[in-house]
């Protein structure tokens, strides 16, 4: 897919799956078409992928042009007057706008000087002079400094252009929290409009232009959403990667961030993470000099130092979180239910247990205070009602807590953590041992990532070495130097689910073959004629999608081949290989 909007996730291929997530809310935004969506909001804590998530969705709408027009705002987390948030939103909304009439992405890109004489130039180039009253409406509203009216047209822009030419509108706002704390209603910013999440009270309602709007400090947006913005917004939770999506990240962080993984270390770090894409992506990018994960043991330590280190990207957002909420917790008792919550986060606290069993001097009330702080700095959340609470969801933030608040309850030895994870290790490699055993999902994607290393890294510059691992090669045939190779999944916006193991794209102004494969990582049993055409058919359709002219199909399987399918792959021109080198991560050519 084309990327319009530029994504913070950087390089677009780091997208690792949310299939559930984009199938969700990609019939949500279809709805819009017939205006029976209701604004939601997305809530999870920060570096989960939520921006990543509206960002994709912002794209793949664009893309599909199909009757829904993007519209994506980020509210910058610092201080900002009211008179200048206004115009900036109004303006990005109305440049976003004129790129999807016209589709010219230029318009999108944050280096455009925006400006309401501007817009106003352009619009009458364009042909969409219809926008011209309510860009002179904001913009005199903004020589005149009124800031109520102008966040009010700013705010209902989206909305009330969607009436006018009977159009549909999605509104991606990420971190919605802030703007209750960061737009201030004078200029020097020293009054703080704290309920202005309050003026989408009636704007939300709108079938028209819904809002999904996502939030990292979940305490402070449910609060907003309760106090401000009642029965306005549907709520869905981010969760973790499930395992097979959080196997796949690891894979493509291990080859885009050129940092080796074995098929073990890969099943190890999704487990110990539990899908955390953030935690993930922090043990691929740890500045721990003596990072290796290619070893259980260098996973250990990296972890250590992540969690550890004040140095770890792991250890500082998590404090982050933690030193919020220290001005109004910072107590001996407060310190004991966070680590009384963790030690139980599998099951739910009342808080007479926690008044019995830390035997708090405090009053009920006093203790209520203190839970609701740490619910509202995302440190502890609630339960099945306001008289229950759990602590955070992984084995990773209790960590980060002992490790620097133990000492203040309790003495803390920090070979604890480093004896947990032994423990936990010997418990995820059981479970791998026996998965490995009985599925090959595991397997398949670890010679994918093998084979997409050789064939970007060494394959180029090793040709004939790597062509004789290869049967039944066009004459012709030269490894390239690619500038992409990938397992290929087609945008979400397409009909089919297309899913391809290897892709491999030239870089341009060669005439070289792209290259599309079929990994089978098994011992048995041998590729069959079923299955060569049923790759052939995905194989064409990816052709298609991607025009791509000219192509080498060719599938690798270690259990090896049938006499008919090899006869089948000589009549289509598809090459093959049994040869176990591909898979060998020690194999330079």
């Amino acid at each position: 897919m084309q990327i319009y909007l530029k994504e913070k996730i950087g390089d677009p291929d780091l997208f690792t799956g949310r299939k559930k997530e984009l199938d969700l809310f990609l019939k949500w935004i279809e709805r819009i078409k017939r205006e029976i969506s209701q604004s939601t909001a997305i809530l999870s804590r920060r570096k989960t992928g939520k921006s990543a998530l509206l960002q994709r969705l912002y794209n793949l709408t664009f893309e599909k042009n199909d009757g829904v027009i993007p519209f994506y705002f980020e509210i910058q987390e610092r201080s900002q007057w009211i008179v200048d948030f206004s115009e900036d939103f109004f303006l990005t909304f109305i440049y976003q706008y004129i790129a999807f009439k016209t589709r010219k992405v230029e318009y999108i890109s944050e280096s455009v000087e925006r400006s309401f004489e501007q817009a106003l130039k352009i619009i009458q180039a364009e042909g969409l002079d219809f926008l011209a009253g309510k860009i002179r409406g904001a913009q005199t509203r903004r020589q005149e400094e009124s800031a109520d009216l102008l966040w009010q047209t700013a705010c209902d822009a989206p909305r009330h252009i969607a009436t006018y030419n009977d159009e549909r509108v999605v509104q991606f706002i990420d971190e919605f929290q802030f703007i209750n704390r960061f737009i201030f209603r004078d200029e020097a910013c020293t009054n703080r409009m704290d309920d202005l999440a309050g003026s989408y009270l009636h704007t939300a309602e709108y079938k028209n232009a819904p809002l999904l709007i996502a939030g990292s400090w979940v305490g402070w947006l449910m609060n907003d959403l309760g106090r401000l913005l009642p029965g306005r917004f549907q709520r869905r939770f981010l969760t973790n990667l499930p395992q097979n999506e959080a196997v796949e990240m690891v894979f493509k962080y291990a080859h885009l961030d050129d940092v080796p993984v074995t098929e073990e270390t890969a099943f190890l770090i999704a487990e110990l993470t539990e899908g955390n894409p953030f935690y993930i992506s922090s043990l691929f990018r740890s500045g721990f000099e003596e990072k290796d994960l290619t070893t259980p043991e260098g996973v250990l330590k990296t972890l250590e130092f992540e969690i550890q280190d004040e140095r770890g990207q792991i250890n500082y957002t998590w404090m982050e979180y933690i030193q919020s909420a220290l001005p109004r917790i910072n107590d001996k008792n407060a310190k004991n239910i966070v680590m009384y919550l963790c030690q139980h986060r599998d099951r739910e606290v009342g808080r007479k247990e926690l008044m019995t069993k830390l035997n708090l001097d405090i009053s009920e009330g006093e203790l209520e205070k203190r839970l609701a702080a740490l619910v509202y700095s995302d440190i502890i959340k609630h339960g099945r009602s306001n008289f229950y609470y759990r602590g955070v969801q992984d084995n990773i933030f209790d960590k980060v807590f002992r490790n620097w608040y133990a000492d203040d309850i309790q003495e803390f030895d920090p070979q604890e953590i480093t004896n947990e994870y032994k423990a936990l290790f010997v418990e995820i490699k059981a479970k791998y041992q026996k998965l490995s055993g009985e599925y090959s999902y595991f397997k398949g994607k670890f010679a994918e990532y093998v084979i997409i290393n050789h064939l970007q890294y060494r394959a180029h510059n090793h040709s004939e070495r790597f062509k004789s691992m290869l049967e039944n090669l066009p004459p012709n045939f030269e490894f390239a130097e690619y500038q992409s190779v990938w397992s290929y999944s087609a945008s979400p916006v397409h009909k089919r689910d297309l899913q391809i193991d290897l892709f491999a794209q030239p870089k341009p102004g060669t005439r070289a073959y792209s290259l599309i494969g079929e990994v089978k990582n098994r011992i048995s049993p041998k590729f069959t004629v079923e299955e060569s055409t049923h790759f052939m058919e995905k194989a064409q359709e990816l052709q298609k999608l991607e025009q791509v002219e000219k192509v080498m199909l060719f599938v690798f399987c270690l259990a090896g081949f049938h006499e008919e399918t090899l006869a089948f792959f000589r009549e289509q021109g598809i090459a093959w290989s049994d040869d176990a080198r591909w898979i060998d991560i020690g194999f330079t050519g």
